[in-house]
């Protein structure tokens, strides 16, 4: 069941991106965990097969960089969907973010960028 939306104010439409650009914030912090872990695995595998450490520790760190593997992958997966969907809810609500940026480059322009 989806969520009836055309009733929705301008100001609902930019309370709900920022909710969901929130979300998407604290799911990143997961993504670089997720990263973390690929490196992490990597490490402790390469020191279990190659340097010294025992099978053990080496079967533990593909473990541990499978799991970051997959979580990043999803968790990109998903928050590169739900920026389209904020890009989109802010469209819906007449926000136009490319505008918004170019407002920016004006410091370039006058030598302060």
């Amino acid at each position: 069941m989806a969520l009836d939306t055309s009733n929705w104010s301008r100001e609902d439409l930019v309370r709900e991106a920022k909710l969901q650009t929130d979300a998407i914030q604290r799911l990143n912090v997961w993504l670089r965990l997720g990263y973390s872990l690929v490196a992490a695995g990597f490490l402790v595998g390469y020191w279990g097969f190659y340097d010294g450490g025992s099978t053990g520790f080496g079967v533990l760190g593909v473990i541990v960089l499978v799991v970051g593997a997959v979580m990043s992958v999803v968790l990109k997966v998903g928050t590169t969907n739900a920026k389209k969907n904020v890009r989109a809810i802010l469209d819906a609500a007449g926000v136009d973010l490319d505008a918004r940026g170019k407002k920016g480059s004006r410091a370039e322009k006058n030598g302060r960028g």
